[in-house]
């Protein structure tokens, strides 16, 4: 609940790029990849064919979409008619109408997505890290699939993916705004109370510890080279309040080595190895986890060997308690202006309702992180699995 003019929601799937092999029933199932983005494109299509975001248009709501490799979410804002662009939503993706011509032009579009995709040096240089990283894992597929893989996706294969994870089991409805809740419930129930299955679960095939491959280059027409640099870690329990714990002892000890006050992002700024594109994270996924490091510049092994170097030495000098208790209070400052916006309220709740944890425990398990939690993140990183993926500046074939 937030007293405010403008209201937000966003109903979000268990459902996403990674989820293309599943057992239900003892029977294993495989989906296209790119299955969950291109049902995503088809749910928003009225059974008369027509566009529900004209509907969204027409009671002031902005709605849109997206498909991560974990989940589809779909949401809207407005300040008026809240009820009715809810209406809207709840019943577009409470039931889905196809044909096998709608299907066959969508294929078209989304074609063409992926090819702009595939043009783009930045997406490039994100996906070719994946593949050196993983040898099995689905992050090595786009999530929106290929020109080929869509090609194997028929209006049987969208119905199959519908009955089996659009289920009430499976989708999380986050509201922020001042609203009777009541009345929204009564609605839910009205479009899925009698629909009672359970999502299937995913399965993974086996993933070595080591990468798939050491470097992977590309050019592009850029104006300077592209890079990224990942290091492959254990996967981290999915939805676990323990991983979350050892996920943000990682980011701390992340920060520190390279964050903007760091002595490594100022002394190499400094000396113009890197530049203002330079970024260091964290990314976790169902069974995977890397660190990334990226930035932009002719010199990504150089980088590479100063990343490695950097990681090295804090793991016999670590870091002094006031830098944790610095860098504690920053991240502390930042999980709090995540409850300034409704948006980021929406999008986080419903993409995180998985989890056997909310935005809320997530303070107090930052709070509760040690010098030892980190130390122990720390160590457990092994530098000799790491890649790079490099777009150099050249023509493209």
């Amino acid at each position: 609940p937030k007293p405010m003019k403008s209201m937000f929601a966003m109903l979000c799937c268990d459902f996403g790029g990674s989820d293309n092999v599943y057992e239900k029933d003892g029977e294993i199932f495989s989906l296209p990849y790119g299955t969950a983005h291109f049902l995503e494109h088809k749910m928003f299509e009225n059974e008369d064919g027509s566009d529900a975001f004209l509907e969204f248009d027409n009671f002031g709501g902005n709605a849109n979409a997206f498909t991560s490799y974990e989940n589809t979410a779909y949401y809207f804002s407005c300040t008026d008619n809240f009820f009715e662009n809810l209406e809207i939503l709840l019943r577009s993706v409470s039931s889905v109408h196809f044909t096998d011509a709608s299907v066959e032009k969508e294929k078209m579009i989304i074609a063409r997505e992926i090819t702009m995709y595939e043009d783009s040096p930045s997406a490039t240089v994100n996906r070719s890290l994946n593949k050196a990283l993983f040898h099995n894992h689905p992050v090595i597929n786009p999530i929106s699939g290929t020109v080929e893989s869509i090609k194997a996706i028929t209006k049987e294969t969208l119905f199959r993916a519908f009955d089996d994870f659009y289920v009430p089991s499976n989708l999380t409805l986050c509201i922020c705004g001042d609203i009777d809740r009541y009345r929204v419930l009564a609605l839910c129930e009205d479009f899925f109370g009698k629909i009672k299955p359970k999502r299937p679960k995913t399965v993974f095939k086996e993933e070595p510890k080591t990468v798939a491959f050491e470097a992977i280059e590309n050019k592009a027409a850029v104006a300077s080279g592209l890079y990224s640099i990942g290091i492959k870690c254990e996967p981290f329990e999915h939805n676990s309040i323990e991983a979350q714990k050892r996920a943000t002892a990682l980011r701390i000890a992340i920060s520190l080595i390279f964050g903007r006050a760091s002595d490594f992002f100022c002394n190499n700024y400094e000396n113009g190895i890197i530049n203002e594109r330079f970024y260091a994270g964290l990314n976790l996924s169902r069974n995977s986890a890397y660190i990334v490091v990226s930035g932009s510049g002719n010199n990504a092994h150089e980088v590479k060997e100063r990343v490695v170097s950097e990681i090295e030495r804090f793991k016999k000098e670590f870091f002094t308690l006031e830098q944790i208790k610095r860098e504690k209070k920053a991240a502390f400052a930042e999980c709090l202006t995540l409850f300034d916006m409704g948006e980021d309220i929406v999008a986080a709740m419903s993409t995180n309702a998985r989890n056997s944890f909310d935005e809320f425990d997530c303070i107090e398990i930052l709070r509760n992180i040690t010098p030892e939690d980190i130390k122990t993140e720390l160590l457990s990183v092994n530098t000799d699995n790491i890649s790079v993926s490099i777009v150099t500046k050249g023509s493209e074939e």
